[in-house]
């Protein structure tokens, strides 16, 4: 009886196994993943009723577009061999795909009612973007026409500095190196450190863009203290960073248009601020400059006042002067040959009646004159104000006091009892009363 050797015995195992099964195709459920320092991926493939250990080598699972998880279903494509050093069979997987999308969407509805549990999507977490940002981070590809729509499109609204951070969007370890890439931005020291971040990639399918589907992307993303806009796909492709941003974006070119506001339309909006603040101020002005001409007309108080104080100055000038009169009168009479007695009581009697007379023409000019002043006021300009009328007049402060002169000017005064006010005058609609 020939004689073998423990490790002869486990190659002839190995060699009639492979050359027995050849390449086998199978579809089975995942179960027991691992993932190995080395980027090699260890689990096994079960079905109801029986499970087989499996492997895929490193390079062959970077070349996937799905990630690996526990409890999907795919259909890989490999060979059955055996690992000698365990005295174990084993396939080993060349190629998978995903044995149904529907698989997928269940194990990405169920993923995102955990985070959601968890709060990572709840909106009073959300970062205002900022309006204005200095240095906008970008985390994308650095090929292709995404980074180069973005650069052109803030370049054209409003250019701003862009540090571009290069990571894989696809593939295997596209999650991993995003994660390294929010993780990194937010590291930077604070005067290098970005006011905003954009997360984007162009579209694909849907195994395309699952790196963004996954669990330690979106926590990385919720967890930025730098506000992100996810700008992943198409308008209508969704994925899981898309509700953990700050602000999600139909398209990485429409991202870059959030960013940054459109600096022409930022010029014209400040101009016609500053043009309407022109115009209120100078409004302003003019009615002031009306309501002080309106006072100095319409403050009648003032001027009777006055005038009264006029003629009180003048009636106690002329008391002086009859006074002086009196007194040159009485020296002439004492020079005459007349009995003093009788030019004493004559005299007298003369100044007496003389005030008594003055008095009684200045107490009735001064009736008189507050009679006419109580009337002035009466029929003021104020007093009619304030029964419902309008004091209109030109920009200029001319009175206008007829239909025909108001059509001459396209700004109008009104004065009110309460103060005035410019109106631009319109064409009135015939059927308007």
């Amino acid at each position: 009886m020939e004689e073998f050797t423990v490790s002869r015995l486990s190659a002839l195992i190995k060699r009639s196994l492979e050359q027995n099964f050849g390449s086998i195709a199978l579809k089975a459920e995942v179960s027991a993943l691992k993932y190995h320092s080395s980027g090699h991926l260890y689990f096994s493939l079960k079905d109801s009723d029986a499970i087989i250990d499996a492997v895929c080598w490193k390079y062959i699972a970077q070349k996937q577009k799905v990630k690996l998880e526990d409890g999907m279903e795919i259909k890989c494509l490999g060979q059955v061999t055996t690992y000698p050093m365990r005295s174990k069979y084993q396939f080993v997987v060349e190629q998978f795909e995903l044995a149904g999308i529907g698989e997928l969407l269940k194990i990405l509805e169920d993923r995102k009612k955990k985070l959601a549990a968890e709060g990572v999507f709840d909106l009073d977490r959300k970062k205002p973007i900022p309006f204005l940002p200095k240095l906008i981070g970008i985390i994308t590809s650095p090929t292709g026409a995404v980074i180069q729509d973005m650069l052109h499109r803030i370049g054209q609204r409003f250019p701003r500095d862009v540090l571009l951070w290069p990571v894989l969007v696809q593939g295997l370890d596209a999650a991993r190196q995003v994660v390294e890439a929010i993780d990194g931005m937010n590291k930077l020291p604070e005067e290098q450190k970005p006011d905003l971040l954009i997360v984007a990639r162009g579209g694909g399918s849907f195994e395309d863009l699952m790196p963004f589907n996954e669990e330690s992307v979106v926590r990385a993303v919720a967890g930025s203290t730098i506000p992100i806009i996810s700008a992943i796909g198409h308008e209508t492709d969704t994925t899981l960073i898309d509700y953990a941003a700050d602000l999600r974006a139909p398209t990485p070119t429409a991202a870059a248009e959030f960013a940054v506001p459109e600096k022409i339309k930022l010029q014209a909006d400040v101009s016609g601020l500053f043009s309407k603040l022109n115009l209120i101020m100078a409004n302003a002005i003019d009615r002031k400059k009306m309501f002080l001409q309106s006072s100095r007309i319409l403050n009648i108080r003032l001027i009777v006042a006055e005038k009264i104080q006029k003629i009180d100055y003048i009636f106690e000038k002329i008391g002086a002067t009859i006074q002086k009169y009196i007194v040159e009168k009485r020296l002439q009479i004492t020079r005459l040959a007349v009995p003093k007695l009788i030019i004493k009581c004559n005299t007298a009697n003369f100044h007496e009646r003389l005030c008594f007379a003055l008095e009684t023409k200045i107490t009735g000019a001064k009736n008189e004159l507050l009679v006419l002043s109580k009337g002035l006021e009466s029929n003021s300009h104020m007093n009619i104000l304030k029964k419902g009328f309008v004091y209109v007049s030109s920009p200029k402060h001319r009175p206008i006091t007829s239909l025909k002169e108001a059509h001459g000017h396209d700004l109008l005064g009104l004065t009110f009892a309460d103060g005035s006010m410019l109106v631009r005058r319109e064409p009135l609609q015939e059927d308007l009363f």
